[in-house]
């Protein structure tokens, strides 16, 4: 507890209030450029997203719902760690599961009319061996 008072203060972008660094919220928000403007353009590792670190202070956080967003960044962020681009583990895409539709696809009325027994044979032989159940617990 050596470092209390000492956090430097960082401004809400929303309300403009000074908030000390602890306390405030942070959130990574893409910057668009005009990539030609830039002089990275012409290498080989150019990355086209900029993005700055942006802070709000508590109350704009949860008015503006921050923590949420902030929530799904970090789970975006970790589920990029554990399953990279190219990692053995591609994680839950993949391979995808269908979401809608039949989970399998539908039988042809041959083949239906195939698997089923007939309607009157099913019903018999449980009657049986009811009866003869039935028969024997009465003696």
């Amino acid at each position: 507890m050596g470092h209390r008072g000492r956090e430097r203060m960082v401004r809400c972008e929303k309300c403009g209030r000074e908030v000390r660094r602890d306390k405030a919220v942070f959130i990574e928000k893409p910057v668009l450029t005009n990539p030609l403007e830039r002089k990275d353009v012409y290498s080989e590792t150019y990355n086209r997203v900029l993005t700055r670190e942006v802070s709000y202070c508590i109350s704009c956080g949860k008015h503006g719902r921050i923590f949420e967003k902030k929530k799904k960044q970090l789970a975006r962020q970790k589920e990029r760690e554990k399953f990279g681009r190219f990692s053995d583990n591609r994680g839950p895409m993949y391979p995808r599961k269908r979401e809608y539709g039949y989970s399998q696809p539908r039988p042809t009325p041959e083949a239906s009319a195939q698997t089923q027994a007939p309607a009157g044979a099913a019903q018999t032989e449980p009657a049986a061996k009811k009866s003869s159940e039935e028969t024997a617990e009465t003696q």
